[in-house]
């Protein structure tokens, strides 16, 4: 078939796709890969159509499937009792059970949907309060913490960073507030999304890994994607800042007063250095050491704009603390340094 015509709604409402979605039937699952290998201008449109899918329905469970089941069995039951002796009056009554059938269904999911379709980020950031969550992990300035949640979802959280987590964390959602950077690798679970919140972004995952920055006072805000899919939003209301969903080795930075998302490609060892905390500097000026620094520690480095030019190194650092390293490139370029909170100073 050819399925060129299709638009993200038809998708959604062909049944044989949903199946596929949700790996119901091995037969529909076999074709639409089959449509996929074919006919690979679709790809994209399959693959948009899956994540809306996945997005919009995760929430109705077993009981609501369940439910709907035993209904659609009373009316098959209900239609047999219904015995009329002739033929012309019975072939009349199937298409009008047919067609009650439908509406009742197509009312049905208009309410799931209505009742269950995800709220947006902007949403859930302004519901966040005291009440609603509690703290889960801190970190001190310059030190790591990794964090398991109930799920099994681990946080790995850097310094000067914070974690709270919904007080109905794992019911029909997975919701956390971040202050800081972390890197989470998400427990797989289609029927219960799982959200980072920011004072910037909101990201949503069902099972994957990816890295979320947005510290208090920093310019930026960004969201690195490891493995997965997921969906990113900004957090503040009425900011009209278009969603983006991203794939492995994508990002989207938010800077400070920007109404848009910046779109990128990334190398994924950056991830992989930042989690061993590993930093390789060949003749690095200062302005390259210092953002090397403050991805890997959460800490700014500043100077002098004189004495910063003089400043050059040439090494690599493999899980060593922030002391560490500044020790080391301080002993090459003779300079002391003066630590206040997230933020280095460079004494010569």
């Amino acid at each position: 078939m050819d399925y060129n015509n299709y638009n993200v709604e038809d998708f959604l409402t062909d049944e044989s796709f949903i199946n596929y979605c949700y790996d119901l039937n091995e037969a529909d699952k076999a074709h639409w890969e089959d449509v996929i290998l074919t006919q690979p201008l679709l790809k994209k449109k399959i693959a948009d159509a899956r994540e809306l899918c996945l997005l919009l329905a995760i929430r109705v469970t077993k009981a609501d499937k369940q439910k709907e089941l035993e209904k659609l069995k009373a009316a098959i039951a209900l239609e047999k009792l219904e015995s009329v002796p002739i033929v012309k009056v019975r072939r009349l009554w199937i298409p009008r059970l047919a067609i009650a059938a439908t509406i009742l269904a197509l009312v049905i999911a208009y309410g799931v949907y209505k009742f269950s379709a995800p709220v947006s980020g902007a949403m859930l950031y302004s519901r966040v309060n005291n009440s609603t969550y509690h703290m889960v992990a801190q970190t001190e300035t310059s030190s790591r913490k990794i964090v398991v949640l109930p799920d099994g979802t681990v946080a790995t959280l850097n310094g000067s960073s914070s974690l709270q987590m919904a007080n109905d964390y794992g019911r029909s959602d997975r919701h956390v507030v971040l202050v800081g950077e972390a890197f989470f690798e998400v427990k797989k679970d289609k029927t219960r999304p799982f959200v980072v919140l920011t004072n910037k972004t909101a990201t949503t995952a069902l099972g994957t890994s990816f890295k979320v920055s947005s510290y208090v006072n920093a310019k930026t805000a960004s969201v690195m994607l490891a493995t997965g899919k997921v969906k990113v939003e900004a957090t503040q209301p009425q900011s009209g800042i278009i969603t983006q969903f991203l794939t492995p080795g994508q990002q989207v930075v938010l800077a400070k007063g920007a109404n848009t998302f910046k779109k990128s490609g990334f190398d994924q060892n950056e991830i992989k250095n930042w989690l061993g905390i590993k930093m390789v500097f060949t003749n690095a000026s200062f302005s390259q050491i210092a953002d090397k620094i403050n991805y890997t520690y959460g800490v700014r480095l500043v100077a002098d704009g004189k004495a910063a030019n003089k400043i050059m190194f040439t090494g690599r650092f493999d899980n060593k603390s922030l002391t560490e390293v500044l020790d080391a490139i301080g002993f090459v370029n003779n300079f002391s340094y003066v630590q206040k909170g997230d933020t280095v100073k460079i004494v010569f």
